[in-house]
């Protein structure tokens, strides 16, 4: 007979029998049926209708509550049958079952007791929604389980039965295993979480009591499987338990994750104590938003382990990567911790991923040798996915203070326990992988942190400052990093370990550190970036790419990646911009981008090209890498390469040549290469392929033009070269951009990337050339998508500050009505960038103004430019920044007959009112920047004050400028504000508001020093000496009546100005300070004059410096 059938027979006597009020009656007949029920084979065979077993279920409440032994056996069965058959009870009947249990509890409890929680531990994973009925008597403040872990004795007085066959460590692991099934049924309920601090404050002092002679050793590391769980959870849950917590959860982890490791020290779960050195405040770390630099990248990931990670590749998904319908057009940075988000999906898993029964294992593996092994394995993942939670909950400057007992010092041993240990002992792979996860998640955006790392100079027995044994544990990490890099065999984990370090490089201060560090880790990921494996590929391009992105280049790293040592002096966006508006005489100021293993492993040998007088130019061994791919052959006496056939290893090539135009010399030398791969990408078959094509084009041509603009005297031949590099990639880019059917994200990165074209390209390119890119761009203009048609706009008003352009009237106008258009654009993204070119165009106006040879704009579209931008200024921030600039440009270019105008009139005046309003409202630093600037633009325009009488609006400006020169927290507004107080050149246009100015000014160099935000600190020279300049200013224009009062404003101020007067003057360049020279000599003349004479003294006095004379001459 087969199961089925055997348990619908005894099933039926049972429920015959056991119905009604006669179940005491039959009590040998039950425990019989019981026997034999329990008895049936259930491993081999499934019973297929499940309504008898869950019949049977039901009646087992008829079981008298004093039965003690059927009540057990009833207990087994329902386990058996919920486990083995994978009957799944009804809410219902499992919520009248847990009712049940817990009055047999009440009336028998220490001879079920073990049984009953067994059994409850199944069946409240069967009724979550009922959960609630039962939390009060089971871990409220006088529950069942509370109390049983606090004293598993605590009940035997009330019954003095002797028989009672569970001992105190039996009772602690069922209770254990039933509070976890218990918190995982509640999990998301915020009903039960006034229970969970109760739980673990329970299972806490349970872990530091135990002892592991009370269990099995099985059953031993069942428990603390289940109490380690239950902690997760818990933390999970409650995170302000999890502060107050932090060092025992740690110590209890720390305990057990390297547990059973031969060699390994065994520490007690003992409670970590928080650094004593302390935790030092994080430093800000000011991140690059300027300029064409490239500003975010798509969000990358830390995956789950894989196999070898084949199937992934091989369809063609990378981790991270976005799709080009969902392309974000601020993803221009190649890598950036901004972005970087780790994956979480193996923390939340792993404690579910070795959910084996010890009858699980077939019977050739089934010893005891095995079974411990595996639950040893199992012990270790549970500790350390229990880091990982709390390294992901806990705040990092809190988690900061615990490093020293989680990762190693210079006094490491390989006894030593630590989660890099773990990397490198642990002979199971999950384990490894949840270690490199937990260290992962402990380093992510810790750079605040380790920013204050160094590698110390001298020893000192007596102490170690924080930031040199900082530096010490650092470099022990990489230690054993490279070591792991070094012995991994299994793919998934060396994938993991490469990600790792991927998130290391990013919080890494190596410009602190002694070099060294990056040469050892990178002699392996070097081989490893031509691992067969695609996926192990994949992130050892990432490694590399973020090690040459780090914002600190050092020797090091720049000889690793073949960085000329000319490059490495890093040229900030301020002196790229200053060149910029060198070479185009006018102001360019990008603020739309605010938005913004062994050998047979390997594929081939590494073949690096080689060097002599016959061959290329010497090239980076990561740019062979990844023009390989890419399909480009290199030296045609190799094989010829074909491009990677996995997806993401070439969209992670591109990514690496994205990252490389930040260090343009890698790639100047070998244009032609690029422009090879990039052809190729054009022509791949997958959009995202095409997409990151069309950002390594933009990000070049801006690297391009940047290096030509940066030149003194441009090299022909560099020059050439960047001619041929464009006029090979610009049929390929017009072809993706007059495709009406390609994706609309690429379309408009092509048209980014025809932005950056340059000054000096454009120029070179043949007339018809010139046609054909000003034709498509503006037919762009009027496309539907607005993203496409602001990327356009922007190019158009790049190029309107070319030489063959700038004067070409009904190009000028064209583009201004197209930018007019898009202002109107609901999206955002769009009025930003459309106002970013008008500002642009409005500084060739600005330009033009100056040559009376070049036809001017129509007053009427002066006009609507001017209300465009007033309507702009109180828009979106990002808008604000270029409408007040645009604002600036045009009040400046007004001429006499515009004030004669009401209408005119009108405009100033509003556009004054904004000019005020951002300068003292917004609180976006940019927009004050701008609004400063642009004021002083406005009085650069001599009518202003001659012609402006009727706006009357030196009573708005003069105030609120002296307000912020004194009182900004941004000392870069400050020293705008300043330096727009000094542009009028001539006193009278100060009218009564010189001395005002003048006391502002003394007033703000004497509160320089005083930083109510240490990151403006590196901005306080800058300030200082601009203060001063415009003091000089205001002393060169001053009339003799000004001198006393002036004098007496800077009584008060004498010694604080003197001091800060002195600190610049032994600084100041001499080409700046030929203002404080004719200052200097004003002076000198009104101090003939006895009426003014002791005035000019005590100025003289302050404004001397020591040793210099005055001024510094």
């Amino acid at each position: 007979m087969d199961l089925e059938a055997q348990f619908l027979s005894l099933s039926t006597k049972f429920l015959f029998i056991n119905c009604g009020g006669q179940s005491s009656e039959y009590r040998n007949e039950l425990n019989t049926l019981l026997n034999e029920l329990n008895g049936l084979d259930y491993k081999n065979q499934q019973i297929s209708d499940v309504r008898a077993p869950i019949r049977l279920v039901e009646s087992f409440v008829n079981i008298p509550t004093s039965e003690d032994t059927l009540i057990v056996k009833a207990c087994y069965l329902t386990k058996t049958l919920v486990s083995r058959q994978k009957i799944t009870l009804p809410p219902n009947v499992a919520a009248v079952q847990i009712s049940w249990l817990l009055k047999c509890l009440e009336r028998c409890f220490y001879q079920v007791i073990c049984e009953v929680l067994g059994t409850l531990q199944i069946l409240m994973k069967h009724c979550r929604e009922y959960v609630g009925m039962f939390a009060e008597f089971l871990v409220g403040s006088g529950g069942v389980l509370v109390n049983l872990l606090a004293d598993p004795d605590y009940r035997r007085v009330e019954r003095g039965r002797t028989y009672d066959q569970s001992s105190p460590g039996e009772i602690y692991l069922a209770t254990v295993l039933c509070l976890e099934a218990f918190l995982v049924s509640a999990e998301g309920n915020d009903a039960m979480e006034k229970y969970l601090p109760g739980i673990g404050d329970s299972i806490v002092s349970l872990a530091f009591r135990v002892k592991s002679d009370w269990l099995s050793d099985a059953s031993f590391y069942g428990l603390m499987i289940s109490a380690l769980n239950c902690l997760r959870l818990v933390s999970i849950q409650q995170e302000d338990w999890l502060r107050d917590h932090l060092g025992q959860l740690l110590g209890i982890s720390k305990a057990y994750m390297m547990f059973g490791i031969p060699g390994v020290n065994q520490p007690p779960a003992q409670k970590i104590p928080v650094s004593q050195q302390g935790v030092p405040e994080p430093q800000h770390i000011p991140f690059n938003k300027g300029g064409k630099v490239p500003k975010t990248r798509k969000t990358r990931t830390i995956a789950k382990g894989r196999g070898a990670g084949e199937s992934d590749a091989k369809k063609g998904t990378a981790a991270g990567k976005t799709t080009g319908s969902s392309w974000d057009e601020n993803s221009r940075q190649p890598y950036s911790e901004q972005c970087f988000v780790l994956d979480t999906s193996f923390t939340t898993s792993a404690h579910t991923s070795y959910r084996t029964s010890d009858s699980d294992f077939s019977e050739s593996e089934s010893s005891r040798a095995q079974i411990d092994r595996h639950k040893l394995s199992k012990l270790r993942l549970t500790a350390l996915t229990l880091v990982g939670t709390i390294a992901q909950s806990v705040e990092k400057k809190l988690m900061f203070g615990y490093w020293h007992a989680l990762f190693p010092d210079e006094s490491r041993t390989p006894a030593t326990v630590s989660l890099l240990n773990c990397v490198l002992k642990d002979p199971s792979r999950k384990c490894r992988i949840a270690a490199i996860q937990a260290i992962s998640f402990m380093v992510y955006k810790s750079k605040p942190f380790l920013i204050q790392a160094e590698s110390g100079k001298k020893t000192s027995v007596s102490f170690t400052p924080f930031s040199v044994a900082l530096g010490n544990m650092i470099t022990e990490m990489y230690e054993m990093i490279t070591q792991a890099l070094a012995d991994e065999s299994d793919y998934s984990v060396l994938t993991q370990i490469l990600k790792c370090l991927t998130v290391f490089i990013q919080a890494t201060p190596f410009h602190r550190l002694k070099p060294g560090i990056v040469t050892k880790f990178v002699r392996f990921v070097r081989i490893l970036t031509r691992h067969k494996d695609p996926t192990i590929k994949v992130a050892a391009l990432m490694v590399m790419g973020f090690l040459i992105s780090v914002s600190e280049m050092t020797s090091e790293i720049a000889g690793i990646a073949g960085i000329p040592k000319t490059e490495m002096a890093n040229k900030t966006r301020e002196t790229r911009k200053k060149n910029t508006t060198e070479a185009l005489s006018v102001q360019f100021d990008d603020e739309e981008e605010e938005l913004a293993q062994s050998d047979e492993e390997l594929e081939s040998p590494p073949t690096d090209v080689p060097e002599g007088p016959s061959s290329l130019p010497k090239m980076s061994w990561l740019l062979q890498v990844a023009l390989e791919n890419l399909g480009v052959t290199i030296n045609h006496q190799h094989k010829v390469a074909t491009p990677s056939a996995v997806m993401p290893v070439r969209m992670e090539c591109l990514q690496v040549l994205s990252a490389m135009t930040g260090h343009y010399s890698l790639l100047a030398d070998h244009l032609r290469l690029v422009a090879e791969a990039l052809r190729n990408a054009f022509n791949d078959t997958i959009p995202e392929i095409k997409l990151y094509a069309g950002r390594v084009l933009d990000l070049l041509g801006h690297a391009i033009n940047t290096s030509l603009l940066l030149k003194v005297t441009i090299d022909p031949d560099e020059l050439n070269t960047s001619v041929d590099f464009w006029v090979t990639m610009l049929p390929i880019v017009t072809e993706q951009i007059q495709d009406m059917q390609q994706n609309t994200s690429l379309r408009t990165i092509c048209c980014d990337a025809l932005g950056n074209l340059g000054v000096h390209v454009f120029e070179k390119l043949p007339r018809d050339r010139q046609i054909v890119l000003v034709s498509l761009l503006t037919g762009c203009t009027f496309d539907e998508d607005s993203g496409l048609s602001s990327a356009a706009v922007r190019a158009l008003s790049v190029y309107i500050l070319f030489p063959t352009l700038r004067d070409n009237i009904l190009y000028i106008e064209n583009t201004i009505e197209a930018i007019l258009r898009i202002l109107k654009e609901p999206n955002v993204a769009a009025r930003v960038k459309a106002s970013w070119s008008l500002g642009n165009i409005t500084d060739a106006l600005v330009l033009n103004s100056s040559d009376p040879n070049v036809d001017k704009v129509s007053d009427v579209l002066m006009r609507e430019i001017l209300e465009a931008a007033i309507v702009g200024a109180g828009d979106n921030d990002k808008v604000r920044c270029n409408s007040v600039r645009t604002i600036g440009n045009m009040l400046r270019i007004l001429k006499a007959e515009h004030f004669s105008q009401p209408v005119w009139v009108e405009l100033c005046q509003k556009s004054m009112e904004k000019l005020v309003q951002n300068i003292l409202s917004s609180n976006n630093v940019k927009v004050k920047w701008n609004a400063c600037y642009s004021i002083g633009n406005v009085m650069r325009n001599g009518l202003m004050f001659s012609e402006g009488g009727r706006i009357d609006w030196q009573k708005q400006i003069f105030p609120a400028l002296c307000q912020i020169v004194i009182n900004s927290n941004n000392f870069k507004v400050r020293i705008n504000a300043s330096a727009a107080l000094s542009v009028i050149d001539s006193r009278s246009h100060y009218g009564s508001y010189f001395l005002t100015v003048w006391s502002s000014l003394l007033k703000a160099l004497e509160q320089s020093d005083n930083l109510m935000d240490y990151n403006e600190y590196k901005h306080r020279d800058n300030l200082q000496e601009q203060l001063c300049l415009s003091l000089s200013h205001c002393l060169r224009l001053a009339a003799k009546d000004d001198l006393p009062a002036m004098a007496a404003e800077l009584l008060p101020l004498f010694d604080a100005v003197q001091q800060n007067w002195d600190r610049v003057v032994n600084r100041i360049l001499p080409e700046k300070s030929a203002k404080l020279m004719e200052a200097h000599v004003k002076l000198q003349d009104f101090a003939r004059n006895p009426d003014v004479k002791n005035a000019v003294q005590m100025i003289l006095k302050c404004f001397r410096s020591e040793g210099h004379g005055m001024y510094g001459f």
